[in-house]
């Protein structure tokens, strides 16, 4: 960034948590973008805001001491702007904090961005409205008319929290954000983007994800903590029909040295994924407490092919689901059987520990459809769980070294599945009449597994 400071309290600015300060915001950076770009420093002080967006060259500096607290005023968020709402495009109140088509922009320091999202979740939490924008992108309605937020019928949708569309090197480094709208940091249509040394704090809001990165490429996310209302990190490509149209995948996407305290799926890709995922790297994370370790989910109306995936060294204490899940069979329901199934390939996990879980292992196949292929998992050790290892219709999977210690059922349960490969894996003797269930399989190898009970049929 080029040598040049702007102090929001040179443009009127005041931090007093009382005095709305959007003008001032938006003079400071018009007026550093103007001169070519550079720091944009908000000082120690409590700065009331309602919409910042971001210019090139613009490196939002939030020093140690300041908060920046987002008004809850909603008609503060017009006028609308283009985004996507869980993989549907469409117009709608303005992000907090907001960039488009922009090139070499940071949010940066030591201080706090809150979005006081307790406003947002529940008033604009409408399952009528978002029905609606679903059936708007399976009928191709044009994006121009997908307008939420005004109008007669004032369609109320939650934005998302910090977001970029279609930007070019992004970096976010050393905040701490707390209690956004929706999704956290979403990167759309975006690449090169490096999230480091940041700790978000959403836990207690619904769909509050830590970062989604939603069809964009070469992304770091790396040394940092999540305690969030849904997914820490999720990785996603657009939904159903308007995803697969739009076609972009998210891809070339590194994730290392994070720490998630709290939050649905430590690591979720999907469900809404019909525009690809590809090239994921996952390693040493700490997960304290969560619902799953990694998830990978889509459905046959969503379908969508995740590929080329690596997690490794991840250490777990508790989780309320699984450990690890692949579902591609998600939010059955109300789907309609007329698309190509999801397809799982070329996934690798290794060494992953896990004291106590409820699922375990699961891999949730369709009947009669081939949607996995080359899934290694090695070196799983999991101290206690509820229930064992499942796979049904399940297919080209190899696991080495899995230990589980199931309270109930059998330690692994392979059903109406073939091609499956179970090697140098253990059995407690405290289950030893609950190791293998083998039921209407094809092709399943069994080598060098300490089990003394076996069930076949």
């Amino acid at each position: 960034f080029p040598d040049r400071i702007c102090n929001i309290t040179h443009y009127g600015a005041i931090g007093d948590g009382k005095t709305k300060n959007t003008q001032a915001f938006t003079d400071a950076i018009n007026a550093c973008a103007e001169q070519g770009g550079g720091k944009v420093i908000v000082p120690a002080g409590t700065w009331l805001t309602g919409p910042i967006h971001l210019e090139s060259n613009i490196n939002l500096v939030i020093q140690k001491g300041a908060e920046i607290k987002f008004t809850t005023r909603f008609d503060d968020y017009l006028p609308i702007v283009f985004s996507r709402f869980e993989g549907i495009e469409y117009y709608n109140y303005s992000p907090p904090i907001y960039a488009q088509e922009a090139e070499n922009i940071a949010i940066t320091g030591k201080g706090s961005i809150n979005g006081q999202g307790e406003k947002f979740w529940w008033s604009m939490k409408s399952s009528s409205a978002i029905k609606k924008l679903y059936q708007m992108g399976d009928k191709n309605i044009s994006i121009r008319k997908r307008l939420f937020g005004i109008g007669i019928n004032q369609r109320k949708l939650r934005p998302t929290f910090v977001e970029f569309v279609h930007c070019n090197k992004i970096l976010i480094d050393g905040i701490t954000i707390i209690n956004g709208p929706m999704w956290t940091i979403h990167p759309l249509y975006s690449q090169n983007i490096v999230i480091r040394n940041i700790h978000i704090q959403t836990s207690a809001g619904p769909s509050t994800d830590g970062v989604n990165i939603d069809s964009s490429q070469n992304v770091l996310v790396e040394n940092s903590i999540f305690a969030t209302g849904d997914d820490a990190i999720a990785i996603k490509s657009g939904r159903d029909n308007d995803g697969r149209k739009i076609n972009i995948p998210s891809k070339n996407i590194v994730l290392r040295h994070n720490i998630v305290n709290d939050a649905h799926g430590a690591i979720a890709i999907g469900s809404e994924m019909s525009g690809n995922v590809k090239n994921i790297l996952a390693q040493d994370f700490i997960v304290n407490q969560a619902q799953y370790g990694f998830r990978i989910k889509s459905n046959i109306q969503r379908s969508g092919i995740a590929k080329n995936i690596w997690i490794k060294n991840f250490k777990i204490d508790s989780l309320s689901q699984a450990v690890i899940q692949f579902n591609t069979n998600y939010e059955r329901g109300n789907i309609q059987y007329q698309f190509k199934p999801p397809f799982f390939q070329n996934i690798h996990i290794d060494n992953i520990t896990c004291h106590d879980s409820n699922k375990s292992i699961r891999f949730l196949g369709l009947t009669k459809k081939k949607t996995f292929n080359n899934i290694q998992l090695n070196n799983i050790h999991i101290t206690k769980s509820r229930d064992g290892l499942e796979a049904n219709y399940a297919s080209a999977i190899t696991l080495n070294d899995i230990s589980i210690v199931p309270k109930y059922g059998f330690a692994f349960s392979i059903k109406n599945s073939q091609d499956i490969s179970l090697t140098n894996s253990t059995c407690s003797p405290f289950i030893k009449d609950r190791c293998l269930s083998l039921i209407d399989n094809k092709n399943i190898t069994l080598k060098d597994n300490n089990f003394k009970f076996i069930y076949r049929k």
